[in-house]
Formats: C-alpha cells, sequence, structure tokens
C-alpha cells in the first residue's frame, strides 16, 4: 500500500513538471521579432568612380553577423560583370566579380532576404553604383572599314581598296618612289636589281607649279604615261603632294617656291583657308590646277592612293616642318578637309583613296596616343592611315604601328607610307604588327639611282642593300607587282 501511494505521487510529479512550461507559454506575451542586419558601409562605397582592373571584389560589412545561403545567391548580380562568388563571415558578406570593362557603370543588386542575420530576421534589398575608368588599351584590334569613305568612288578604286583589305593582316604589299616624282628609274632599278617589280610605285605632284620646260627634270603631268605604264603592267599607284606656296604676295620667282615652313613663314593653313586672302587665292588656284592633273587619271581608269598633306605635325615637340602643320592640329583638319571636299564634291575626283600620314614622333620618342587624334582628320575623310619612319635597318616598328593603329581605333588599315631602311617583315609580323604596304623613299647620286641616302658629313640615313631588297622581295609574307596579277 505505502509502495502504491509513492508511485501516485511520483506520477502526479512528473505530470505537474510536464504541465507547468506550457502553462507558463501561454501566459507569456509574444517575442519581439528580431531587428534585420542593417548595411554599415560598403567598400568600394556606393558611387565610386574611376576603379580599375577586370576584377572587383565587394565587401558589405552589416551591423550582426550575417548569413547568405547558398540556395539565396542566384538572385545576385551585376549586370554584365560575372559573380564569381559570395562568401558571409562574421558581420561581413564579401562579393567577388570578374569581367568588368574599362569605362562601364554598373550596379551590385542584392535582393531581399539573400542575406539575413541568425534570427530568421532577413535584410534589405541593396543596390550598390560603381564605374570603371576609361583605360587605353594597349592594343586595339584590327577592325578597318570595309568601304570606301566616298560613297561615289570608282569602281576600280573600290576593287583596289578591296584587294589592300583582303591582304591585310596577311601580306604586305612592297613599294617604292618611282623616281623623283613622275618617272620610274628608282623601281625600275630595284627590279633589275631583285628580280622582282615593287606592287605599288609612288609618283608625287612636286612640280605642280613649274612649266615642263622650266629646268631638265621638271615633268609634263598633262602627259600621264608614266603613270598609266606602271598601272597597266599591274603596280599600284600612288601619289602624293608636296605642296610648294610663294613666300609672299606677289612672288612670281618659282625657285622661290617651297613647301618648308621655314622658307615660306608667311603661308600658312588658317590664312590659306581665310576667304580673301593672297594665300586663300593662291590655294584654290593650285587645288585646281591639280584637280586637272588628277582628272586624267580617273578618265584612265586608274585608281590612286592619294597622300597629300604628309607629316604635318613633325614632331609634337620640336614642331612642324611643312606649311600645312605649322598652324596646329585643328587648322591641319580644317585644311584636309577643305582638299577634300574640293577635290572630291567641287571637282567630281573619285578614283582617290585618301591616305593620311600620321606623325608618330615627340622629342624623338613614341608619342602618346592623344597627340596623333589631335591632327586626325576623321573617319570619315580618311581611308587609309600610314607612317613615315627613317629607324634602323631590320627593326619591325611594332610600337609605331600598335600606336598608329591605337590613334583610330583600329578602324583603318596602317601602312608604312613612306621610309629609309627596310624593316624586318618576319619580325613584324610575328610582333602582330603587320604593315599594309611599304614604300621606300628613293634617292640618287650624279643623275644614277641608289639604295641609300647620306648626310652631309658622309654619314647614312640609311643603307639598303641589294641583298637586302632581294630579302625583301622574295619574302613569304610580301607581294610584288607578279603576284597582283
Amino acid at each position: 500500500m505505502a509502495f502504491s501511494k509513492k508511485h501516485a505521487m511520483l506520477r502526479l510529479v512528473w505530470t505537474l513538471l510536464f504541465l507547468l512550461p506550457a502553462a507558463c507559454r501561454q501566459t507569456q506575451p509574444d517575442e519581439e521579432p528580431a531587428a534585420p542586419p542593417v548595411l554599415v558601409s560598403t567598400t568600394p562605397s556606393d558611387g565610386a568612380a574611376d576603379l580599375t582592373g577586370s576584377n572587383l571584389t565587394v565587401v558589405l560589412t552589416y551591423d550582426q553577423n550575417v548569413k547568405c545561403p547558398r540556395s539565396a545567391q542566384g538572385g545576385i548580380s551585376a549586370g554584365t560583370a560575372v559573380v564569381e562568388s559570395v562568401h558571409a563571415y562574421n558581420k561581413e558578406v564579401t562579393v567577388k566579380l570578374s569581367g568588368l570593362q574599362s569605362g562601364t557603370s554598373y550596379t551590385l543588386t542584392i535582393p531581399e532576404g539573400a542575406v539575413s542575420g541568425y534570427r530568421n530576421n532577413p535584410a534589405a534589398a541593396i543596390r550598390l553604383t560603381f564605374s570603371m575608368k576609361e583605360v587605353e588599351p594597349s592594343v586595339y584590334p584590327r577592325n578597318p572599314a570595309e568601304i570606301l569613305t566616298d560613297p561615289a568612288a570608282t569602281p576600280a578604286a573600290k576593287a583596289l581598296y578591296a584587294k589592300l583589305l583582303g591582304y591585310y593582316g596577311t601580306k604586305t604589299l612592297s613599294g617604292a618612289m618611282g623616281g623623283t616624282a613622275w618617272d620610274t628609274s628608282y623601281t625600275d632599278y630595284i627590279a633589275s636589281l631583285t628580280g622582282e617589280y615593287p606592287a605599288i610605285v609612288g609618283f608625287d605632284y612636286l612640280f605642280l607649279d613649274w612649266p615642263p620646260d622650266s629646268w631638265d627634270t621638271c615633268p609634263d603631268y598633262g602627259d600621264i604615261t608614266p603613270v598609266r605604264n606602271a598601272w597597266t603592267a599591274g603596280s599600284i599607284i600612288q601619289i602624293g603632294w608636296h605642296w610648294a606656296v610663294p613666300p609672299a604676295e606677289g612672288t612670281t620667282d618659282l625657285n622661290t617656291y617651297s613647301f618648308y615652313s621655314k622658307m615660306v613663314p608667311a603661308f600658312k593653313a588658317d590664312a590659306a583657308l581665310t576667304e580673301g586672302t593672297w594665300q586663300n587665292r593662291i590655294m584654290k588656284a593650285q587645288i585646281a590646277k591639280l584637280a586637272g592633273f588628277l582628272k586624267l587619271l580617273q578618265e584612265a581608269g586608274i585608281p590612286v592612293l592619294f597622300r597629300p598633306l604628309h607629316e604635318a605635325a613633325g614632331d609634337y615637340t620640336y614642331g612642324a616642318w611643312f606649311w600645312w602643320g605649322t598652324d596646329g592640329g585643328p587648322a591641319l583638319i580644317r585644311l584636309w578637309q577643305y582638299l577634300r571636299d574640293q577635290l572630291t564634291e567641287t571637282y567630281g575626283l573619285h578614283n582617290l583613296i585618301w591616305v593620311f600620314t600620321v606623325q608618330t614622333s615627340d622629342k624623338g620618342q613614341l608619342a602618346d596616343v592623344g597627340k596623333l587624334r589631335e591632327w586626325y582628320p576623321g573617319d570619315n575623310y580618311v581611308d587609309i592611315v600610314g607612317a613615315d619612319l627613317y629607324v634602323p635597318k631590320n627593326s619591325t616598328q611594332a610600337g609605331a604601328f600598335q600606336l598608329v593603329n591605337a590613334s583610330v581605333y583600329g578602324r583603318k588599315m596602317v601602312v608604312l607610307s613612306e621610309f629609309g631602311n627596310l624593316l624586318d617583315i618576319d619580325g613584324f609580323f610575328a610582333a602582330d604588327a603587320p604593315w599594309g604596304y611599304f614604300m621606300n623613299w628613293y634617292n640618287f647620286e650624279n643623275g644614277q639611282p641608289v639604295l641609300y641616302a647620306r648626310n652631309a658629313d658622309g654619314g647614312y640615313i640609311w643603307n639598303n642593300t641589294a641583298t637586302d631588297w632581294k630579302n625583301a622581295l622574295s619574302n613569304i609574307h610580301t607581294l610584288n607587282r607578279d603576284d597582283l596579277k
């Protein structure tokens, strides 16, 4: 009996112990919900600008320990950037991003509830904006325009441009000045030494103002036979214009005409472009004369790589050596555009492929790309860009190529529009600097063509040999006249 009573008492105690917590719970008020995590700071800060690099680590700091489970991370995004990882530890959430592009703005978005505390307390949504600094790439991809800038270009000009474009990047076309201005004695000489004729032959309207009989070497530009013969034989024609002007109003002595700025200090681009000035009258008359000669080539069906106003900037610090560059980049741009509009629109010349020479030198070193762009006439006025380089033999000039290519954002073919020493052709292709063509300057001694040029002290400005030329024209990357047929 005593045992039964004791057992009953124990059962009663256990029952009370079980029911007591429930009773207590029923009498307690509802618990306060846990406060959501509050964002305290971010790195980088919201609105940060000029960030660099293609990767970025974003750190968000809250006022309490937080978590961000993998199941909640799918809604976290940052525009076109890639969210590589999201990691929460103590009070911080770290988001690693990749694929960021220079000059681009981004917004990191974290939806409501993706981050929460440890008491089922979700954090509010977060939007963090930032932008990347515009960084100039060291190398621009080559993506030259597929068509000429002149919508009315002749079929022959279009076909020539398409041919050059098709070779660009895999082949380089050989070239040299035919002679002083309107002959082919220099390229004939190269061919006699090598057995190959250059693909491109250069001519020059250097003697535009001289009558044909003024002195022995002055050509008759009205006789297009030298150009026609080169074209008919299969060569491509490039023509430059050493634009000689008088030093003063009323000057009639052609021997005082010059294209060097120090020789004609009163003749500058700004004055020439000002209506009513004597320089303006001279300029218009010379353009009209030039147009008449170019018209003869158009009528003969000959397209021309036309390269006027070359080397305009000279050296960006030391200055211009030709009159068309002495008033600076903006004036040169206006002059180029005026000449282009006059020849194309006023005189109806549509056989021209416009080649602009980009200067690369600043105190003898490669210039900043921004300086090149300050002199560029614009994509609508230029078809091909070139560099004139007098540099040591067998170099690649890859740095100059990439600089010129970058100056036009890769949107034009880049050529070696004038040079002295032959470059390393295999080397510049290996360096991904595939000059579209190379155009050697000429030289004569005692009336005979030579492959070198000397300074006044007898030292060489450039010094090619017959072997150098044979190697260049037989290179697997080089196309010569016969290769174009």
